[in-house]
């Protein structure tokens, strides 16, 4: 019994921990004003929805600890990261 408990608690402590990181998907603005979703899991695609380049993945980023993320972003524009 004590077995059980010890591993719903521990369960219950690692989905909390997840809960608590920054939230990064969803709907950003870009500096330009364009509309930018960020989704997937494990690494984040960075894709325009709105403006010229809508539909184009422009970046990705993946977790890096500490409600930190690394990645590389393309502008649209010129292509260059």
């Amino acid at each position: 019994m004590f077995r059980k408990v010890s591993l719903a608690v521990a369960a219950t402590l690692i989905m909390a921990s997840a809960a608590f990181a920054d939230p990064i998907e969803g709907n950003w603005k870009t500096q330009s004003g364009e509309t930018a979703a960020i989704g997937g899991g494990g690494a984040f695609a960075i894709t325009l929805k709105t403006g010229k380049f809508a539909g184009k993945t422009i970046g990705s980023l993946k977790a890096a600890g500490d409600n930190k993320y690394a990645g590389s972003i393309t502008d649209p524009e010129t292509d260059k990261t």
